[in-house]
């Protein structure tokens, strides 16, 4: 995955995630926060499993990239 579509896939989760009881935005730590605790009042609304699948994506994406930087020095 590239970063462009790493942005494309950060909007599309702010957009469905936005009325979701959770940590405003898309940075790393809302991602983190939604993985292990959206569920708990999210999980019945409109766009939990496609906004799952989107944090998933951008988490490994973000895991690849910082196992990157470690290994590169």
């Amino acid at each position: 995955m590239s970063l462009v579509q790493t942005l494309v896939l950060r909007t599309e989760f702010e957009e469905l995630t936005q009325d979701f009881n959770m940590p405003e935005g898309s940075h790393i730590d809302s991602i983190e926060w939604f993985l292990e605790n959206g569920h708990r009042s999210n999980s019945l609304r409109n766009g939990f499993v496609k906004a799952k699948e989107i944090a998933k994506n951008i988490k490994e994406y973000y895991n690849e990239c910082k196992t990157q930087n470690t290994t590169s020095w």
